[in-house]
């Protein structure tokens, strides 16, 4: 006998190697095993989701769809393709790999719960919530079953129901950090801050998201008098700007205070004297900050260590500053430009996925034009900037600003000359609100925590109006809102 491995045991060895996440020797030995058999399928379906596993969907359509060929009787087989074939963005195949898995084994809840995902992505909320309840019947066991649940009740801004389905995800798993996560999220929305903040803190524990590493203690909320305390910005820019108000209370408590932010953001936020030093740094460098400090923390942590509520937010309005110099030369720009200058937003960043509802398009806005008396510009950065064509441009007069905006402290100096701005919930409304410029924000129905439930107006930005979605997907009826209400300002301004 020779001392080689069985098929089976490379196998077996396979499998433990992919749970412990060691893709590489997954893939040692599945060639192993494939020199022994190169048509055995479960090879080459630990090829598969191990490339799944890895961020490689197009690979792991590739193997799955070669090993259902060699065994079509695998329900699982058919449950990761169709998990590769949503992450390609193939809905329909998707669906039809999750059809077989269902005809093979209707009682695979996971398959059911994938299949509720399709249908939440569609917009087909009730079909979504009917496939959630069949999986929970199945298995009421299923965490994911009442986390996405939960997450489905927030889209009807049910939020006491969804605080009960995270409370039963957490009954059965209570290390799991999406459901603290989205129970942050209906906390901090009905303005139940304290509870709020200590649930976000879970956001560390979200894949791909683990804290930074500092060779200093975290600060905890103790006395920073004489410390030298490095805040470092995370996540997207609105939430930048957003938290950066907090930095000046650390400066009152006697710390010296180090921000770090990305680079388009260090212009506006060193001018705007949040910090006794501003630096910038991409969210990915991996090199120490280039000073000294005694303390480290997220700035997101600020609000949970300071106390803050909704009755206590930072009371210095407008708290973000712009150059004086390039207020003055956007003057020159745009000061003369007769009637009410009104400027447009409508995406995010589109490879975000949050900004697939949150988004509107450049047309959903073009009603807003045909008012009197109104100047239209356009502040739109990124690839959704091209919707403005030259015949929109033309048609509908709206003049592109986007080419001079090189950053968040220019883009601030032209707000001065912008009598409003209307956007969706994107960062340059939380520029606007830090500023004091006049902004309507318009909000999908389910929107961010940060923007609390049914108000008109916001406590972080006393300048902001808000305008909700009637139902879900509905920007007609919310732009129809926004019209009337400009119609309104714009006959005041007349007068």
């Amino acid at each position: 006998m020779n001392g080689s491995p069985s098929l089976s045991a490379l196998l077996s060895q396979a499998m433990e190697a992919y749970r412990r996440g060691e893709h590489t020797q997954v893939t040692s030995l599945v060639r192993q095993a494939l020199a022994l058999d190169p048509e055995n399928a479960d090879a080459l379906y630990l090829l598969g989701i191990s490339a799944a596993a890895m961020s490689r969907p197009d690979l792991a359509a590739n193997l799955l769809t070669k090993a259902i060929a060699r065994h079509p009787g695998q329900p699982y087989y058919h449950l990761n393709l169709a998990a590769a074939q949503s992450d390609l963005g193939q809905p329909a195949k998707a669906e039809e790999s999750l059809r077989t898995a269902l005809a093979l084994r209707p009682e695979l809840a996971e398959a059911h719960v994938n299949l509720g995902n399709l249908r939440m992505d569609q917009g087909n909320l009730s079909g979504a919530i009917d496939c959630y309840l069949q999986a929970l019947r199945i298995n009421p066991e299923l965490v994911t079953g009442y986390y996405n649940l939960g997450v489905i009740l927030q889209e009807f801004d049910d939020h006491a129901g969804a605080l009960e389905q995270f409370a039963q995800a957490l009954r059965r798993d209570p290390e799991n950090a999406l459901a603290h996560m989205g129970r942050a999220a209906s906390l901090l929305k009905t303005g139940r801050m304290r509870e709020g903040w200590e649930a976000y803190a879970w956001r560390f524990r979200l894949p791909n998201n683990t804290p930074r590493l500092c060779p200093a203690p975290r600060w905890d909320g103790a006395s920073p008098a004489g410390q030298r305390l490095y805040v470092y910005t995370e996540q997207g820019f609105g939430d930048a700007l957003m938290f950066a108000r907090f930095a000046p209370t650390l400066k009152e408590m006697g710390a010296t205070v180090l921000l770090e932010c990305r680079p388009e953001l260090v212009r506006l936020l060193a001018a705007s004297d949040l910090a006794d030093q501003v630096t910038g740094r991409s969210l990915d460098d991996p090199t120490p900050p280039p000073f000294d400090y005694d303390r480290h923390i997220p700035l997101m942590c600020l609000p949970r260590l300071l106390g803050t509520t909704l009755e206590n937010l930072s009371p210095r309005h407008p708290y973000l500053m712009p150059d004086p110099a390039r207020v003055r030369a956007w003057g020159e720009r745009l000061g003369a430009v007769p009637g009410l200058r009104v400027g447009l937003s409508w995406s995010g960043n589109p490879q975000a996925r949050v900004n697939r509802d949150r988004a509107c398009t450049l047309r959903d806005l073009l009603p807003l034009t045909s008012l009197p008396g109104i100047q239209f510009f356009s502040l739109q950065k990124g690839p959704p900037a091209t919707q403005l064509t030259e015949e929109i441009r033309q048609r509908h007069a709206i003049t592109p600003l986007d080419a001079e905006l090189t950053d968040f402290a220019e883009t601030a100096a032209a707000l001065q000359h912008i009598d409003l701005l209307i956007s969706t919930d994107t960062a340059i409304v939380h520029l606007a609100g830090g500023v004091g410029r006049p902004v309507w924000t318009l909000l999908h129905t389910a929107c961010e925590w940060r923007w609390l439930q049914s108000r008109s107006d916001s406590p972080w930005y006393p300048s902001m109006r808000l305008f909700r979605q009637p139902g879900p997907g509905e920007w007609r009826g919310l732009v129809e809102q926004v019209r009337l209400a400009l119609a309104d300002l714009s006959e005041t301004d007349r007068h």
